[in-house]
């Protein structure tokens, strides 16, 4: 997108006025000169000539401006007859040519009467300084006194004449005049010098009419020659400029399709190459870039330094939580894929180098390349700039837009750090400017305050401290607890008893004030509060988002959880002035093989209040909730049955681990596509339990539920995990074992650790036990076997042997 010119400004107007006064003077000037002065009429027939050769002016492509021979009969009227009718004759072309032209508006007009006339007039008044001989008309000259003044006279008009229309055209589009002055005196000083070369070669020798008639008939078939190979010459090149600016636009068009498409993919950026693109050229401009060719590159480069987010997966580009280690890797990638992709293109100007590395920075932080200060390219540096700042000025997922004060304070803070400190000076000049420009509002008007502005929320969140052994044990008997409700929850239970019941199992596995259950509703694009419990309740029962929005709408659309996100993401303003607040979030999809059917969302009133380890507890059983969901949104209304209310989780869980017993086969595959089976036992010091038990607790992972079904033995249950998985957690017990005892699996240590998974060892949870059991050894079997086998020989299982 080609950014439009800035509207014109004052100093435009003003200057058009100064020249026009200027240019009127001048004027007054020269008929006054003209009634005090004797002239010749003949000069009336140069004037003629002057306006008749105006009528054949050639068009130069690319300024406004044209060529014409008018230029040798101004020089021979002020060498002949002064500088008086010289001036009146330019003034009168001037306003000749605005009629021809038909520029209706005024200040065309009066600018193309006032420009030549001035300049002629300081032209001519510098020729008689210098010559000091009156008109050629009133007496003798010779080209070696009038030679030297002449030159003067045709550089002095053709530099004013240069200069004045530059300065016109840079104040009316608000770019650099130098560049535009530069052209001119290309396209034309050869046009002047040669007018100036053939006037000093026939005024000395003009006497009368006659004189002047021969010598225009003797020019005039090489006056007229080279008008013609000069028009067919700029014909030629103004169609071969248009080509090539058909062909740009269409190449323009191309990327812009292109940038539009990652645009539109990525709900977070949305709309935002555009303003950077406006941005970016302004910044470009304000400090001093001129070259065309690099700020095409700037133009392009902004349109599509996000084309590499086409390789980046959906659920990450468009995360409203906390990115992981990772997806902010996988994110990362965007800068060199889009350069690479771009690479293929053979562009005319350097757009590849600046799409790779506006995430640079000026330390040599950045990525990909970590170069640092000058090595980044200066496109690259505006880029970051213009980037970050309307990164901060638009909403996102994570947060809310901030003012253009807070956005423009921590672009200044990261000035010398992460941006090229000249490139910020310039852009908090343009930034007044750019400040009231609207940003796209996907969120809530209400969403609220947002923890700590100005932090790169997208940054993957610190590791938590593992949880103590008890919790471990609590939170294992509460998964199986809920699992085991959720299974006895008949078809017939309704919104209102399966949420419940759900519901007070999750308030004691994670630190949640309020919960809400959200259904998707694919005919209307949302998600909507099907039920909801806790704090502020009656607040959100009718919370309607629309899919891919908020936090809920994301989990709803990718089907993937999302923990420690911006609470008001979901609520806004609704709870505004409720307090406590709520600030944290974990979201759970409930899906099932046909697609999500709704969303688990969990509100805390803590920032960063929820484990991920808590997390993957809930994961565990969101299978099953899914499923007593779907039931539950299809059932009619009943009231809640006390008798499903969920009991406090028992201290000792070896009855639950019996109980899976008693299920059999059908538990591996609830567990997920594999099960593994860790048996620890004691074979020596009862106090190298205590030991044994942090070792385990270190070494597993919250999902992987502990069972204690004696004092002296452990026993885990490994959802997803295969044999590698299995030799990690027994290498991390015997690391984190104290090193005055002898770690497993030595014959001499006073532990013995056994692991089995499916299908290797069995296809059900029994025959993973028993294998499991069976490498602990003779002894450690026989003293784990009383308390937790006693299920398998009740239904015909034989005790495994050495």
């Amino acid at each position: 997108m080609t950014p439009a010119p800035r509207p014109r400004s004052g100093l435009h107007s003003a200057y058009v006025a100064t020249v026009f006064v200027a240019g009127l003077a001048a004027l007054v000037d020269a008929l006054y000169t003209m009634q005090v002065t004797e002239v010749s009429d003949q000069w009336i027939g140069l004037a003629m000539l002057t306006l008749a050769s105006g009528l054949f002016t050639i068009k130069v492509p690319a300024l406004n401006a044209a060529l014409s021979v008018s230029e040798t009969f101004l020089f021979m009227t002020v060498l002949m007859f002064g500088g008086g009718p010289a001036v009146i004759i330019v003034a009168l072309d001037g306003l000749t040519i605005s009629l021809i032209r038909r520029r209706r508006e005024v200040r065309h007009a009066a600018f193309n009467f006032a420009e030549p006339t001035l300049s002629m007039w300081v032209a001519s008044k510098v020729y008689a300084a210098l010559a000091g001989v009156g008109p050629l008309s009133m007496g003798p000259g010779s080209i070696a006194a009038i030679g030297v003044p002449t030159l003067a006279l045709c550089a002095v008009y053709f530099a004013m004449n240069a200069g004045l229309n530059s300065l016109a055209m840079a104040s009316e589009s608000g770019s650099s005049p130098v560049p535009l002055w530069r052209k001119y005196v290309l396209a034309f000083w050869l046009n002047y010098v040669g007018g100036a070369c053939i006037t000093l070669l026939l005024a000395p020798n003009l006497r009368t009419t006659g004189d002047v008639v021969i010598s225009i008939l003797a020019i005039a078939p090489l006056i007229i020659g080279t008008h013609f190979a000069i028009k067919s010459s700029m014909g030629r090149l103004e169609d071969e400029n248009r080509h090539l600016s058909d062909v740009s636009r269409l190449h323009l068009k191309v990327v812009e399709t292109l940038a539009m498409t990652v645009d539109a993919r990525d709900q977070v950026t949305h709309g935002h190459v555009r303003r950077v693109q406006t941005y970016a050229l302004q910044l470009a401009r304000n400090i001093g870039l001129a070259d065309p060719l690099e700020l095409r590159a700037i133009e392009a480069a902004a349109l599509l330094h996000d084309m590499g987010k086409l390789h980046i997966p959906e659920h990450i580009l468009n995360k409203p939580g906390t990115l992981t280690d990772d997806e902010y890797e996988r994110m990362k990638l965007h800068a060199p894929l889009g350069a690479d992709m771009l690479s293929a293109v053979d562009f005319p100007y350097p757009v590849v180098p600046i799409v790779r590395h506006h995430h640079e920075n000026w330390d040599g932080t950045g990525y990909p390349d970590r170069l640092q200060a000058e090595a980044i390219p200066v496109g690259a540096r505006i880029l970051s700039v213009v980037d970050c700042y309307d990164a901060l000025r638009s909403h996102r997922p994570y947060r809310r837009a901030l003012s253009p004060e807070q956005a423009m304070a921590i672009v200044r803070e990261r000035r010398g750090t992460m941006y090229d400190p000249a490139v910020v000076d310039a852009f908090e000049l343009i930034q007044p400017a750019i400040e009231s420009e609207t940003v796209d509002d996907p969120l809530p008007e209400g969403l609220g305050r947002f923890a700590t502005a100005g932090r790169d929320m997208r940054r993957p969140a610190p590791a938590s401290e593992a949880l103590p052994l008890e919790l471990r044990l609590s939170a294992t008997d509460m998964v199986l607890r809920l699992y085991e409700h959720l299974l006895t929850l008949g078809s017939g239970a309704g919104i209102d008893v399966t949420c419940d019941t759900v519901s007070r199992y999750l308030l004691r596995l994670a630190p949640a004030g309020l919960i809400v259950f959200y259904r998707r509703d694919d005919a209307a694009d949302k998600v909507v509060a099907a039920y909801a419990s806790g704090f502020c309740e009656a607040l959100v029962r009718d919370v309607r988002m629309p899919l891919g929005h908020g936090v809920s709408g994301w989990v709803a659309a990718n089907g993937r959880s999302v923990i420690n996100a911006d609470a008001a993401l979901d609520l806004g303003h609704r709870l505004d002035g409720i307090a406590p607040e709520f600030r944290s979030v974990l979201s759970i999809p409930l899906s099932l093989a046909r697609g999500t059917v709704g969303v688990v969302t969990l509100y805390a009133s803590q920032a960063h209040a929820f484990r991920e380890e808590q997390r993957q507890a809930i994961e565990l059983v969101s299978g099953p909730m899914a499923e007593a969901f779907s039931r539950a949104l299809d059932a009619q209304p009943q009231p809640v049955d006390a008798s499903v209310i969920a009991a406090t989780p028992s201290a000792s869980n070896g009855p639950a681990l019996r109980g899976l017993l008693a299920r059999d086969t059908r538990m591996v595959g609830e567990f997920g596509r594999s099960l593994g089976v860790l048996c620890v036992t004691n074979v020596g010091d009862a106090r190298v339990m205590a030991h044994a038990t942090m070792a385990v607790n270190k070494a597993t992972r919250i999902a992987d539920l502990i069972f204690r079904p004696t004092d002296d033995s452990l026993v885990v249950l490994m959802p997803d995990s295969d044999a590698g998985a299995g030799q990690m957690v027994v290498d991390r017990i015997a690391a984190a074992m104290p090193p005055d005892l002898v770690p497993p699996p030595s014959e001499s240590s006073p532990l013995r650790v056994g692991f089995a998974c499916s299908p290797l060892d069995g296809d059900s949870l029994r025959q993973l036990l028993e294998a499991a059991q069976h490498r602990l050894g003779e002894s450690p079997v026989a003293q784990l076997a009383p308390a937790s086998l006693a299920p398998i020989r009740e239904h015909g299982g034989r005790p495994c042997q050495a």
